[in-house]
């Protein structure tokens, strides 16, 4: 910036018009050094206004300097404080040597902002000072953040005086036990089982969260050993950590908890739940699952992925009875039914046809097209004979699914059946699948009575002569 242009703005900065001193500090975010001080002095302007833009301005100014001159606001007020963390967050790197010597500072709460600003910035060059404060400051708090700390730079040396410090008070326990779960480190599940039977129930519940996290098996048993003397927050905390773990143990009322679990609001909560479900393989679960799909918004973009989930468990459990049953079950709401007839297809159920048959008379278009579509997965002749009634279907979309299932499996016996609906179809996107599938049953056939259509069919009939060697005439 122009020498001449920075000295307005430093003069502007002081201006009795706060709009001015506001300007004059956004303008500064282009200066050097020499705007740093002028802004630190505008943090403490009684305009909210200038306030926030000194503090963007000084992020803007990168550099150990400013970094230097921001830090000794964490002694101040804890407007200023929380202010010079934000900036000195936004530095990155930049601050990281600056705030060695605050770790040796007599107040506890400045070396508690100094390993706060290490855990957020996630980086540090002198991680071994943080197992030494973890293991010597006589700051509880201290001590429990430099363990988050550790556990967030994934310091894997400062394992064993993790382990060490889930005998400290609760609250570095509980930091310790959020570092070892990050750490992922076996070895500590040992220690961390030991901690199901404290006395604290809050320090129960973290270790049993804890130990699902890590996803060792061997903290399987003693969770499982748990259950009976566990209250009922505790048991659900402990069936979760068994499904994030992979062993369950195949009970009654494991199952009917997993399923009340998918009615939460917590979509963590029901996911967990489907797998717990899926590794019990527990088929009585298959209407609440497709309950869930069916409730689904799918306007909201993670819906997409979740119906993904439910859709994959319900498939895992094979083509079941329990599944089938459900299709003419006049309780199952519509959309629900329609996502059991896609998996149904998926899985080509055979045992299924009959049901799909039946779901062709429904009164909702979407439960017809699935079935149609569905039946053209399987290879029965009770569906192919349903698949060439359909090609007559007054909707559309059901037509079309018909075609495209016909042409899929290229049934000879719907030739001539798709020959005649085809010189009735209007719409131009299922008169392509009719002559795709035509083809697909018997193209030479097809391009010789080509001209037997319309002008519109004969057009569309000759986009598709390039791939056929014959001389059509159309």
């Amino acid at each position: 910036m122009h020498t001449a242009k920075l000295n307005k703005f430093l003069r502007n900065i002081k201006d009795e018009d706060a709009s001015v001193r506001r300007a004059a500090a956004e303008g500064l975010a282009e200066g050097d050094e020499r705007a740093v001080y002028p802004l630190i002095k505008a943090l403490r302007d009684d305009n909210y206004g200038v306030q926030d833009a000194a503090m963007r301005s000084l992020m803007e100014i990168k550099g150990e300097c400013t970094a230097y001159m921001v830090l000794p606001l964490l002694r101040e007020n804890s407007f200023l404080r929380n202010t010079a963390l934000i900036i000195l967050k936004e530095m990155g790197r930049t601050t990281i040597p600056l705030l060695y010597v605050l770790l040796n500072d007599r107040d506890d709460d400045v070396r508690k902002f100094a390993l706060d600003l290490i855990h957020d910035i996630e980086y540090c060059t002198y991680p071994e000072k943080l197992v030494e404060m973890l293991t010597g400051d006589s700051n509880a708090n201290v001590r429990a953040a430099a363990s988050k700390t550790l556990g967030r730079l994934h310091y894997k040396k400062a394992v064993p005086q993790l382990i060490k410090a889930l005998e400290d008070e609760e609250w570095v326990c509980f930091s310790a036990l959020e570092s070892l779960t990050e750490l992922k480190d076996e070895s500590a599940v040992d220690t961390i089982v030991q901690l199901l039977n404290s006395t604290s129930e809050t320090t129960r519940f973290a270790a049993i969260e804890a130990l699902g996290n890590i996803c060792s098996p061997k903290a399987a048993q003693p969770l499982v050993d748990h259950m009976p003397e566990a209250n009922e927050f505790e048991t659900i905390s402990i069936i979760k950590s068994l499904v994030q773990i992979g062993t369950i143990p195949s009970e009654k009322s494991i199952s009917e908890i997993l399923i009340k679990m998918l009615s939460e609001d917590d979509w963590d909560d029901r996911l967990i739940a489907i797998k717990g479900l899926v590794l019990l393989n527990e088929t009585t679960a298959i209407r609440d699952l497709l309950d869930l799909a069916g409730s689904l918004d799918m306007s909201e973009p993670d819906n997409e992925d979740r119906l993904y989930v439910i859709k994959e468990a319900i498939q895992s459990f094979g083509c079941n009875q329990s599944l089938i049953e459900l299709l003419n079950n006049d309780s199952l709401k519509y959309r629900g039914k329609v996502i059991a007839t896609e998996i149904i297809g998926n899985l080509q159920c055979k045992d299924a046809v009959a049901d799909l048959i039946l779901l062709l008379n429904s009164e909702y278009r979407d439960i017809r097209r699935s079935s149609i579509k569905s039946l053209g997965e399987i290879d029965s002749s009770e569906a192919k004979e349903c698949l060439i009634d359909a090609i007559s279907d007054e909707d559309s979309h059901v037509r079309k699914n018909a075609v495209i299932a016909l042409g899929k499996i290229s049934e000879a016996d719907a030739f001539e059946p798709l020959m005649k609906m085809l010189h009735k179809e209007q719409y131009n996107d299922v008169i392509d699948e009719f002559i795709n599938s035509l083809m697909n049953i018997n193209s030479t056939l097809f391009f010789s009575r080509a001209s037997e259509f319309n002008e519109n069919i004969q057009q569309s009939a000759s986009r598709y002569t390039s791939g056929f060697n014959s001389e059509v005439t159309c």
